[in-house]
Parts: structure tokens; C-alpha cells; sequence
């Protein structure tokens, strides 16, 4: 268990500009995506006047307020100032917060019509984990720490559970080649109805000629995610997660189904960013624009 924890973690050891700079640059990612989404979803909200399907806290509260023209463009105006706060670091102990609060409600109103999406996941978790660092922790660094250390325990975690619950509703079945048949024909009726074009790429091509093909893509995809937690520590670490990434290639040729955001996140945590960094500001002057977003990164810390 002190093993997990230093490799998630590592409270004790120094931290380098590099693992500075990038966390500011994650953290910017994380504030961008929030606000693309919130932005986003307030347009698709207009058009909704009923909840089908109660989702999150709209299992509670009666979101209904949040339909029409202005609701969800006031919240998320109301999330872009909180969030722009967080970032730089003006009441940032509870504007994050309060900020995952807007974006959560905005959620349960977008999807109330009945459709799930999982891209949204992972972005929106992370952003309430950098949420609970502002609230837990004064020290910077300990907040940098937790947040990214977390961010890997719950993506890990959430990977093999999807591999596990796949096991749990169909068992080794679940990568019989036919199911990967049905699910590339069942998305290119959808791309025929939307387009009228009925094409299939090589991937899918290849997948629709031979059952072991199929099979080995999904096999491969099962295989990923059972093995997600690996992510937890540091020496599986990248392996892992550019394994995932591979799945969400696959998941996209295959099927025609792109998590951006989450595969811009897994990019993020998959390389060695702050090792990269820490050597380019070796190499650079004073005056460099690098050296001016450690400056930034340390004044926002």
C-alpha cells in the first residue's frame, strides 16, 4: 500500500519546474475542455423542454429551470468567471468547486433525453479532483500532486471496471468477432442516415472479412482494460495508458466513435511532458517564451 501511494503520490520528493509547467499547462486543459463542454451543451440545451431521464443530481433537484433561451448561457457564463478564477488562483479554493457544481447541472440537462455519453467522464472527474486539491491542500505542490495523482488512480480504476462490467454481461464471449460485425453495421446504418453514403473503412473491411481479426481487435480492447489499473504505478505507467490510447484508435476506425478530449487527456498523462520541459528550460535563455510560462506557472501556482 506504500508502494501505491508513493507511485501515485510521492508527497516527499522535490518537485522541478518542468512538473510545475506542466501541470499549469494540464490545468489549462482541464479549465478549456470544462468550458468547451459547458458552452457547447448550453446551445444543445435550447432545445430541450422535457427530462426523460433523470441523470446525477437531476435525480434529486428538478432541473427544468435550465431549459429555454437564456438559463443555460447565464450558467455557463456563470462557470467560464469561476473557472477563469480558479485559474488564477482568485478564490480558488471553492471557484473550482463551485464551478464542477454548474458544469454537473449542465450535464444532467444535456443528456436528459435519454443518451449516456461516456467522453465526457473523464474530463469532468478531473476537473472535481483539481476541485477537491484547491479545497484539501494549501500548499501547491501537495495540490499538483493529489490532483494528478488521483486523475491516474481514477482513470486506472475506471478502465478495468469497464473491462470488468463487459465480464460480468457476457463474460470471454463479450470478444466473439460477431459482436464487433454487429456494432460496425449498427454505426454505419447510423453514418448511412445521417450522410446516405453506405462506406466502410479498411479497418472495418478487414474486421468484416475475418472472424480472427475481429476477434483479436476486441480481445485486444478487453485485454487493455482489465489491465488499466497498471497505470498506478510508475514503471507500467506510459505503456498503459499509450495501450488505452491504441484502444480509443481502434474504437475510432472500428467504429467510428471519437473520445477527443479524453484521448487529448490521456496524451497528456501518457508522456513524460515535465521531463521534456525541464530539459528545454536547460537548454533555454531568460527571455525564452518557455521561461516566461515557468514564470507565469509559478506566479499562478
Amino acid at each position: 500500500m506504500k508502494s501505491l501511494f508513493r507511485n501515485l503520490f510521492d508527497f516527499e520528493r522535490p518537485e522541478t519546474s518542468g512538473e510545475r509547467l506542466f501541470f499549469k499547462l494540464f490545468e489549462a486543459f482541464v479549465v478549456g475542455g470544462s468550458l468547451y463542454l459547458a458552452w457547447s451543451w448550453a446551445m444543445y440545451i435550447q432545445r430541450i423542454s422535457d427530462v426523460v431521464l433523470p441523470l446525477g443530481i437531476a435525480q434529486y433537484i428538478d432541473i427544468s429551470f435550465l431549459f429555454g433561451t437564456y438559463p443555460p448561457l447565464i450558467n455557463a457564463a456563470l462557470m467560464t468567471v469561476l473557472l477563469l478564477l480558479g485559474f488564477f488562483r482568485k478564490g480558488e479554493r471553492y471557484a473550482y468547486m463551485a464551478g464542477f457544481l454548474l458544469l454537473h447541472f449542465q450535464y444532467a440537462a444535456r443528456y436528459s433525453l435519454g443518451e449516456i455519453p461516456h467522453s465526457s467522464n473523464v474530463l469532468g472527474m478531473t476537473l472535481l479532483l483539481l476541485a477537491l486539491a484547491m479545497i484539501a491542500f494549501t500548499e501547491p505542490r501537495l495540490r499538483r500532486r493529489f490532483t494528478l495523482g488521483t486523475t491516474y488512480f481514477f482513470v486506472g480504476l475506471g478502465y478495468t471496471l469497464a473491462g470488468i462490467s463487459k465480464l460480468i454481461g457476457t463474460g470471454f464471449h463479450w470478444s466473439d468477432g460477431r459482436h464487433l460485425w454487429m456494432w460496425i453495421n449498427e454505426k454505419a446504418i447510423d453514418s448511412y442516415a445521417k450522410t446516405g453514403i453506405l462506406a466502410f473503412n479498411f479497418v472495418q473491411e478487414m474486421a468484416l472479412a475475418n472472424t480472427f481479426i475481429a476477434t483479436a481487435l476486441l480481445t485486444f480492447g478487453l485485454v487493455t482494460e482489465l489491465l488499466a489499473v497498471l497505470m498506478w504505478w510508475k514503471k507500467f505507467r506510459y505503456p498503459v495508458i499509450w495501450a488505452v490510447l491504441v484502444l480509443h484508435v481502434g474504437i475510432f476506425l472500428s467504429m467510428n466513435i471519437i473520445f477527443k478530449l479524453s484521448m487529448i487527456e490521456l496524451t497528456l498523462l501518457g508522456f513524460p511532458w515535465a521531463v521534456w520541459l525541464d530539459a528545454a528550460l536547460r537548454r533555454s535563455d531568460d527571455a525564452s517564451a518557455l521561461q516566461k510560462l515557468d514564470a507565469f506557472s509559478l506566479r499562478y501556482a
